[in-house]
């Protein structure tokens, strides 16, 4: 007896889900995340580079105008402008630049500081002074020796273009006038004897390095 025809297709399809090989599974990511590197993904966008602050340019001197007043034009950028041009006075027919503007304007500054020497040891001299003003007269008059030694280093380096050495020279003798000043101010007691001319010295000096300045000499 044959078997029914249903059962034998049954008996087939029983077979051959039996070996069938299993389907591969496939995972899909639900969120990728950005950046992933994987085609379509959006790029991340890198670091901002810092922006950079352009230097700033340095100072140039003042123009001069050619056959203006050269000494009212310089004096005119310091600080005592009318000491400046009392003091700033050419020979008759002297040729000027800058630099013999600047030369003047030390010139000043050194007779000054001689006049100073002078009346500080006058009273030293003076039998009326103070024994415990005697060492502070002491110190202006070396200080003011220093000032003439640091004219003449400015001189030299002006002469060899050595702008550097040149202003660093005018600022010391700015400081040579208040060294004066502070073996006073150290003794409360005392009266500061040289006030006077140390701040005429102050102002001539200060003039001389806006000078130099003003005329790219340092």
């Amino acid at each position: 007896m044959r078997p029914p025809v249903a059962a034998c297709v049954l008996l087939v399809l029983a077979v051959a889900a039996a070996v069938a090989p299993p389907a591969a599974a496939v995972c899909v990511p639900r969120n990728p995340k950005k950046g992933s590197g994987k085609p379509g993904s959006p790029a991340v966008p890198g670091p901002v580079p810092p922006k950079l602050t352009p230097p700033k340019p340095m100072p140039t001197p003042t123009p001069i105008t050619p056959g203006g007043d050269l000494v009212k034009t310089l004096c005119a950028k310091t600080d005592y402008p009318v000491v400046c041009q009392m003091s700033v006075v050419p020979k008759p027919g002297q040729k000027l630049d800058a630099a013999a503007v600047l030369q003047l304007a030390m010139d000043a500054v050194r007779v000054k500081a001689e006049d100073a020497k002078k009346a500080a040891g006058a009273l030293v001299a003076d039998p009326k002074t103070a024994q415990l003003a005697l060492g502070p007269l002491h110190d202006c008059m070396e200080s003011y020796d220093d000032i003439s030694y640091s004219l003449d280093q400015a001189n030299k380096s002006m002469a060899a273009g050595d702008k550097d050495t040149t202003g660093t020279m005018l600022d010391t003798v700015r400081t040579d006038v208040d060294t004066c000043d502070q073996g006073f101010e150290e003794r409360e007691e005392l009266t500061p004897l040289m006030s006077k001319q140390d701040a005429e010295l102050a102002k001539l000096a200060s003039n001389c390095i806006a000078i130099a300045a003003a005329a790219g000499l340092r």
